[in-house]
């Protein structure tokens, strides 16, 4: 068995001098294809080790991607509950100036009663001194001749002889003059007591407008403050989310008169419900069950509508929209025919309040008005103000029957004076504003 197995082994061993060629040859393919394995293995290895990076990558993407939607959401959310928190704030102060506005209110129209009081008053001095100035010119020739008479009673009668008919009649018409005489001195002496009394009482009037000015101011300056915060509170509310009233307003002012202001807003209003619908929908069937509920809702108080709507005017009411006395009633015939507002002439930077319970739908110049607001009352009412000198509300904001909503114009008696054009309507028709205010 030993012997076979050397005998074998010598038969299969190659001898070396005959197969070297033959065994380099074969080595080096043998070499070749563990190198080209070994590349092809590593190559692999990379191409793993890429896929396998390539898809840690994408995980990573994808959480950070879910981690910055959910992070927006939650920023949107907070916005949302922001703009709701500074809406209901801008509500809340608009309500708490309707006492402030309505004392502001009764002192400007006190104000302004005693500045037509004190014109009046004025003017009666003026009347009375012209009156006063006929009568002295009148009476001033007979003065030297009554006080020669007082002095010289007899001399002056009897300085010419006379017949006794003539001298009857002389001193006949000597006490028809003195009597004349004793009339005017008496109505110089009335007048003269009437503008004491004129000058002791426009004293107090003018003390007492002082300190109803004063007063005024003061209220003015609270009002004002309540005011910019309601308008800053809802400016923030606005600008976290304002898409609905942006595109009311924008409506508005694309508009060529106030009839088609007011249908394009309700044309606007009608299309954003029908959007927010549309979107509640898209919501469920992406069973996003918050933003349907979210559109929902919002859609919902669209439709409400932004105020209670209105009610006629009682005893407790906030009373008219500004100070000030009716110039043009509603249906007084004008050059353009019969009125179809109610227009004011109000003092000097008198406070213009808000006539009903509602929504801003536009604030701000518009053609011809100057600066005008429509105010959505609800149930299609929609109150018009124009003739503005400032504005301190917003479209969007919310505001309560009574509060301030902007001033009129600086006014010194010079040029046109401002007035307060308030029209109501109800869908596109107007209707008489006075039952109301």
């Amino acid at each position: 068995m030993l012997l076979w197995g050397t005998i074998t082994y010598a038969w299969c061993a190659p001898a070396p001098h005959a197969t070297t060629a033959t065994g380099d040859s074969h080595t080096h393919h043998l070499v070749a294809g563990v190198v080209t394995n070994d590349a092809n293995a590593r190559r692999i290895r990379q191409q793993l080790d890429a896929a396998r990076t390539a898809h840690e990558n994408l995980l990573a993407r994808e959480q950070q991607q879910a981690h910055d939607l959910e992070e927006r959401r939650k920023v949107q959310q907070a916005a949302r509950e922001q703009a709701h928190m500074d809406a209901e704030k801008a509500a809340s102060l608009s309500a708490a100036m309707v006492d402030a506005s309505a004392r502001l209110q009764h002192t400007e129209q006190q104000a302004a009663d005693l500045d037509s009081r004190i014109a009046d008053l004025h003017t009666e001095q003026a009347t009375l001194r012209q009156q006063l100035d006929r009568e002295v010119a009148r009476l001033s020739p007979l003065l030297p001749l009554a006080e020669r008479l007082s002095l010289y009673p007899a001399d002056t009668l009897l300085a010419v002889p006379l017949p006794a008919d003539r001298a009857v009649t002389g001193l006949l018409v000597v006490h028809g003059m003195m009597a004349d005489i004793a009339r005017q001195t008496r109505a110089i002496h009335d007048r003269r007591t009437r503008l004491l009394q004129l000058d002791s009482e426009l004293a107090q009037q003018q003390q007492q407008m002082r300190l109803v000015v004063s007063a005024r101011e003061s209220q003015r300056d609270t009002v004002n403050r309540a005011a910019r915060a309601a308008l800053e509170a809802q400016q923030r509310s606005n600008a976290a989310a304002a898409s609905a009233t942006q595109a009311v307003e924008e409506a508005a002012r694309r508009a060529s008169s106030v009839q088609d202001a007011i249908a394009r807003i309700e044309e606007t209003e009608q299309q954003a419900e029908k959007n927010l619908e549309q979107a509640a929908r898209a919501a469920e069937r992406a069973h996003n069950m918050q933003e349907a509920t979210a559109a929902r809702r919002q859609a919902h108080e669209m439709a409400a509508g932004a105020g209670p709507g209105i009610t006629p005017a009682t005893s407790s009411s906030a009373g008219a929209p500004v100070a000030g006395t009716v110039l043009t009633a509603w249906g007084q015939s004008t050059e353009t025919g019969p009125a179809t507002g109610v227009t004011y002439a109000p003092p000097s930077r008198a406070t213009v309040r808000a006539p009903c319970t509602g929504r801003i739908d536009f604030a701000g110049p518009f053609r011809t008005y100057g600066q005008m607001m429509i105010l959505d009352c609800g149930k299609h009412y929609r109150f018009v103000l124009a003739g503005l000198g400032d504005i301190a509300v917003t479209a969007g904001q919310q505001v309560s029957h009574g509060a301030a909503v902007g001033q009129m114009p600086q006014w010194n008696g010079g040029g046109s004076r401002p007035t307060l054009f308030v029209q109501l309507r109800q869908g596109g028709n107007t209707v008489n504003p006075a039952p109301y205010l």
